[in-house]
């Protein structure tokens, strides 16, 4: 439900930096459209941004299952759940909630998505756009209360 802002329901917003807001669980929407105009708003806020590539909604203080990609066109994807992943890989991410850090992760250069609002489960591969498959998995991430710290390499593990 927008508001006279622009927010959702009265959010600010703003990307939020703080790591234990980013900790918050996040809830599932219960009706699609709600979770496309929220897909819409993330959308603004990320194009709003210098480098942006994906938001999830509890960056910007709104605790639902919603998150937002752009790499090779706008996706939304409202309740997405990773159903299956292979073929690790380590990958040096950066965050909008953590401007000018990166860290190196471990990923799946091929996953599966459901979301509840596309048919069919999506494919994201590194064939495609490695950027894009790691990037739907650090905004599910986000929606699951982890952040990029948690997925960090150790010396010892990129060697």
């Amino acid at each position: 439900m927008p508001v006279p802002n622009g927010g959702y329901l009265g959010f600010v917003m703003n990307i939020v930096k703080d790591i234990d807001m980013l900790r918050q669980p996040c809830h599932p929407v219960g009706d699609i459209a709600e979770g496309l105009q929220i897909g819409k708003q993330l959308l603004q806020v990320l194009y709003s941004t210098a480098n942006g590539v994906g938001l999830a909604a509890n960056q910007i203080g709104i605790g639902k299952r919603v998150c937002v990609i752009d790499v090779l066109g706008p996706l939304i994807l409202v309740n997405p759940k990773i159903i299956s992943g292979f073929k690790k890989i380590k990958y040096k991410e950066a965050c909008l909630s953590f401007p000018g850090t990166y860290i190196n992760t471990e990923r799946f250069a091929n996953i599966m998505v459901s979301a509840d609002n596309h048919k069919a489960p999506l494919l994201f591969s590194e064939e495609k756009s490695l950027l894009e498959c790691v990037c739907v998995q650090h905004e599910i991430d986000h929606l699951n209360s982890i952040t990029m710290f948690d997925r960090e390499l150790k010396e010892k593990d990129i060697g």
